[in-house]
């Protein structure tokens, strides 16, 4: 039994699904992952997994050199021609697809992570790659031996998997997962001034900029708030933000930029709630999860992925691109006197329905249907370690 997983770059498969491929080895899968190695790399080897190195570089609406990454994970398909292929993102996708059409290999498992950059920007290349990837999804990828999840329900429909859905052959995913275990909730501190934090690559899709204006919208109005942001750039990224628009937000008031945090249940409890003004391409935000099971409320846009989440959540919902609505949203939920029981509801929600088990839960069945491999009780399967992201 064999299963490779695929992803673009080491980083996100480590901090996103890594507990994948640590429970298919317990339930001895043996287990390859494929990807743009960096610094995770020794990591991977260190734990036991087979390691495949791809040549690609991101940057652009698509990454560079995909065909000569499906020609090396073909190569290793060969090897074994009854492996799964797990694939992530529309880079998973691709690569996956056509190396399953060079190998031979038809059994495949995909996960839409959300559509990003392409999704949300309005470039004549962007719109050219929302087209084509549905089209390659529904009538090139898609197969009776694929298997698909979604973090939401909307990127089912956008990738026009109409037929896999009505053949059972679809699963709508509560994002990467989380592990309650190494989670906290934790009180939340005193007010004013009311904290919120946005967690997340400093990109243009996560709206930081809205945020940044929001804040300054409702301080104007005499509201005590201040803005943590905390995560990296993201250079390879179309539309990173850069070192001088990050010291431009933080020379507001109120405002300040941490970079990538280690200790998520440190920082969260200095939180009262977690910000993420979303322009979409999203799947489930991992962070906003890692926000509820903190017990802290969400506070995000009205686009697929988020909606969802907030909904779930007992968080909030405002237009994308919207700082006035966010500003104002902000003021009512600083007035607000149920902000404890909100984070409580987040986090209840995020156990029923948002955990690392449940995802597996649901992996185990789609790898049990393509091996004919009957799967073991998640009773009998190792917790995983907890992976931050920042």
């Amino acid at each position: 039994m064999r299963i490779v997983y695929l992803a673009n770059v080491d980083w996100f498969f480590v901090s996103h699904f890594l507990h994948l491929a640590q429970r298919a080895r317990q339930q001895g899968w043996e287990v390859a992952i494929a990807a743009n190695m960096g610094a995770a790399r020794q990591r991977l080897i260190d734990e036991g997994f087979d390691v495949i190195d791809l040549p690609v570089r991101r940057g652009g609406v698509l990454p560079l050199g995909l065909f000569g990454a499906a020609g090396i994970v073909a190569k290793n398909l060969q090897r074994s021609p009854d492996t799964i292929l797990h694939g992530f993102g529309l880079f998973g996708i691709l690569v996956g697809t056509v190396a399953g059409l060079r190998s031979g290999v038809r059994k495949r498992v995909f996960t839409i992570t959300g559509r990003g950059y392409s999704a949300v920007s309005q470039s004549l290349s962007a719109k050219l790659i929302r087209l084509v990837s549905g089209l390659f999804c529904s009538s090139i990828a898609d197969s009776s031996s694929t298997r698909w999840f979604a973090e939401n329900k909307a990127d089912l429909f956008s990738c026009r998997l109409n037929a896999a859905m009505a053949e059972g052959r679809t699963a709508v995913a509560g994002g990467a997962g989380v592990d309650l275990q190494v989670l906290d909730a934790t009180p939340l501190p005193l007010s004013p001034p009311l904290k919120c934090a946005l967690v997340a690559r400093m990109i243009w899709s996560k709206g930081v900029d809205v945020a940044v204006a929001a804040v300054g919208l409702a301080r104007a109005r005499g509201l005590d708030v201040e803005l943590s942001l905390a995560g990296p750039l993201d250079p390879d990224n179309p539309r990173s933000l850069t070192p001088d628009d990050m010291r431009q937000f933080t020379s507001q008031p109120g405002v300040r930029w941490l970079g990538r945090i280690a200790d998520i249940n440190g920082f969260w409890a200095t939180q009262h709630i977690a910000v993420l003004p979303s322009r979409g391409g999203e799947g489930i935000p991992k962070a906003l999860i890692e926000a509820a099971a903190c017990g802290r409320p969400v506070l995000t846009t009205d686009v697929p992925g988020c909606r969802e989440f907030a909904v779930a959540t007992d968080g909030w919902c405002v237009p994308p691109d919207d700082a006035q609505a966010l500003a104002a949203a902000l003021l009512a939920i600083a007035a607000t006197k149920d902000l404890s029981q909100r984070g409580a509801a987040a986090r209840s929600a995020v156990a029923a329905n948002y955990t690392q088990d449940k995802l597996w839960e649901l992996s185990q069945r789609f790898y049990s249907e393509l091996s004919g491999v009957q799967a073991q009780s998640s009773d009998h399967v190792e917790r995983s370690g907890h992976e931050t992201r920042g």
